[in-house]
């Protein structure tokens, strides 16, 4: 889940905050170095993230945008967070601010490098500065206000059109002169991201005392119901004086209720503003992962990206969401060249995760070292049945023993106890590994995944949750997930292997891919290689050129055979002079068929000519 932080370094963002607190004594030129400015707080705030990420999310990719009323990438996508902390320090100011221009290039930049599928976190951090000219906020809105509405009208003139063609009529309907097809953004227009997103804007101001600030989230706020982007504004509460820790920053006004309050924008509150927005944005998913039957092994983990609400529409257009469990329950084990490769709906890495001081999966002991009463208590969740409660029991009764024969470990440090205890991830993980497995877990009601274990390089590797689409059948070739059993469980006589079982599979041949000019460029040199020793590669030659022109002939690229054509009679002309004759025969030859019209067959095929050099005569 890449993170982009922009930056706006427009001339508003130097100015000091109001109401400073005096400096005792000094030059005045001391004075004004101490004057915190709105860029210090948003740099302030930076950092702020970045040892947040640190602590929590350390793998997080975050890029640094700068923007006025140009943009520029200080920092592209990276993991190294110092590098971006060195580059705040070198940044200056420049003009007016300019949103639009910022966002288009965040959209760019995003999906040249992640493409349209990924999630990205957006997180803006401005005074809430609108411009002026055609490239304030509010030209933007209205741009964006007047393309939905051609959109609309669009699609009512496609609907209306689809009407009357059903209906037997042949009238033409247009809108404005013009066809009714749905218009497409300018090149410098933003009208939202074209990516999961959530654009967070962080509003350094106050709305109390602040006129234009107050305007300016006004205007923010409505870009985003406008363009219907998700997404929300940070902005910094006001506090009583009591809660303020230092009383002397701002001077407080006395509220309606008759408590102080502190009206200004302070450090204190920018610094719980971002506190704020990283909690919300990077909250961990907190899960717990038990695997085995009667007596369980459960563990608390957490699933990093945190997986966000999958939204599925039926037939009638009905959107329903679904949220992943708190649970991940085993189910059992197949092997990897059994699942195959279905379709994810995303992919999460799932780490151990500390309780209390503890590493995870440790049993919760309490004083005396025996278990403690909410021992079977993982993650928050109760034991809601009986059976589960009795299980709990009879967990820490066997675990008595085991408590009172190492007790006298427990008063050693935690660092050197922590080696010492079990992990299922750890035991998990390398049984998948060992046995080149994976476990079906169950993830929500009637939603399966897949955990297995991915190496992230030579020396890395992970656990790996791979979310299926909801349902139990959406692996076809493996059935209903819920019917799967063990071998023990099939019926004598009865064949225990899946529904589909495919030797070959279809995607496994080889075929002929030319999206991009080097594919078809690297086969097209190819038959020319083979062309060049002729006559020992007569027969390579001709299997590459029929191969060619069946791709040509599927794909309707029949000017690719012309061109062939031409480029074998220019390769006549280019032979050495110790070429063997049968170079350009068999060239000659090649180029007549493949102008002919009645080889414009796919079943036809092209063969070699018979001469006295190839043996084929």
């Amino acid at each position: 889940m890449p993170t982009i932080i922009a930056l706006d370094v427009s001339l508003s963002m130097s100015r000091p905050i109001p109401n400073q607190p005096s400096s005792t004594g000094g030059s005045g030129g001391t004075e004004s170095d101490n004057m915190v400015t709105y860029h210090h707080l948003a740099v302030q705030g930076i950092n702020y993230v970045l040892d947040y990420l640190t602590k929590h999310a350390r793998l997080e990719y975050v890029s640094l945008i700068i923007y006025s009323s140009l943009y520029e990438v200080v920092v592209d996508f990276t993991r190294d967070y110092d590098s971006i902390r060195n580059a705040l320090h070198k940044i200056e100011h420049y003009d007016k601010t300019c949103l639009e221009n910022v966002l288009v290039a965040v959209n760019n930049a995003f999906k040249a490098h992640w493409g349209s599928q990924n999630y990205c976190q957006i997180i803006f951090i401005t005074d809430c500065g609108v411009g002026m000219g055609p490239s304030s906020l509010k030209n933007t809105i209205i741009n964006i206000q007047a393309y939905k509405a051609a959109c609309a009208a669009a699609a009512a003139a496609a609907a209306a059109t689809a009407a009357a063609t059903a209906d037997g009529s042949k009238a033409t309907i247009t809108v404005g002169g013009k066809s009714a097809a749905i218009p497409s953004p300018g090149e410098n227009q933003w009208v939202g991201f074209s990516y999961p997103s959530k654009l967070s804007f962080m509003c350094l101001g106050s709305l109390s005392t602040d006129s234009a600030f107050r305007c300016g989230t006004k205007l923010y706020m409505q870009l985003l119901e406008v363009s219907g982007q998700k997404g929300q504004l940070f902005i910094p509460r006001m506090k009583m004086k009591q809660e303020e820790s230092g009383g002397g920053e701002t001077s407080p006004t006395t509220g309606d209720d008759g408590e102080d309050v502190v009206r200004q924008l302070t450090r204190a509150s920018a610094m719980e503003l971002f506190a704020t927005m990283c909690d919300i944005n990077y909250r961990q998913f907190e899960a717990t992962l038990r695997c085995g039957g009667y007596f369980r092994l459960e563990e608390p983990v957490t699933v990093w990206p945190a997986p966000l609400p999958y939204t599925a529409r039926d037939l009638l257009g009905a959107e329903t969401t679904k949220l992943m469990s708190r649970r991940l329950e085993v189910c059992g084990f197949l092997r990897m060249s059994d699942i195959g490769s279905p379709m994810s709906v995303s992919r999460h890495l799932i780490l151990p995760r500390n309780v209390g001081g503890t590493v995870a999966g440790s049993s919760d002991q309490g004083e005396g070292g025996k278990a403690s009463s909410n021992g079977g208590l993982k993650n928050g969740h109760g034991h809601s049945s009986a059976e589960e409660r009795l299980e709990a029991d009879i967990k820490a009764f066997y675990a008595k023993s085991d408590t009172a024969d190492h007790h006298q470990h427990d008063d050693q440090a935690l660092d050197g106890a922590d080696v010492n205890k079990e992990s299922v991830c750890v035991l998990l993980h390398g049984a998948l590994k060992v046995e080149n497995m994976a476990a079906l877990v169950l993830v929500g009601d009637n939603w399966f995944g897949f955990i297995y274990s991915y190496a992230d390089g030579k020396k890395k590797w992970n656990l790996m949750l791979n979310v299926l689409p909801p349902g139990s059948d959406v692996v076809p070739w493996l059935g209903d997930l819920r019917y799967l059993g063990t071998l023990d469980d099939a019926f004598q006589g009865e064949n225990p292997a899946f529904p589909i079982k495919a030797d070959k599979r279809s995607y496994s041949q080889t075929i002929v891919v030319w999206i991009r000019h080097a594919s078809l460029q690297s086969d097209i040199q190819k038959v020319l290689r083979h062309a060049k020793k002729l006559p020992e590669k007569t027969q390579h030659f001709y299997k590459e050129l029929n191969r060619i022109r069946r791709a040509a002939l599927s794909l309707g690229f029949v000017e690719l055979l012309e061109g062939l054509a031409h480029i074998f009679e220019r390769e006549i002309s280019t032979l050495p002079l110790n070429a063997s004759p049968d170079c350009s025969m068999q060239l000659t030859h090649a180029a007549i068929e493949l102008r002919k019209t009645n080889n414009r067959d796919l079943k036809s095929v092209i063969h070699a000519l018979p001469t006295q050099y190839n043996q084929l005569a």
